[in-house]
């Protein structure tokens, strides 16, 4: 899937996804049971990831993935 956003878009997507992440290692540091904190991991990770790539995008490099 391809998305196209402008700068604007691009910044506060990247604004809310950081903010998620924030919230998401507060869940992961106060959740009991190991396979939801496995589950919120691999969530955080997917995420982190799409910050990444809309960092690179936000930088001037175009990321197609």
């Amino acid at each position: 899937m391809l998305l196209e956003l402008s700068a604007v878009e691009a910044r506060e997507l990247k604004q809310a996804l950081d903010s998620a992440l924030r919230v998401l290692l507060d869940e992961i540091a106060h959740a009991d049971q190991r396979a939801y904190r496995d589950m919120l991991r691999e969530r955080y990770d997917r995420m982190e990831q799409l910050t990444r790539r809309l960092e690179m995008t936000l930088e001037g490099n175009q990321v197609y993935a």
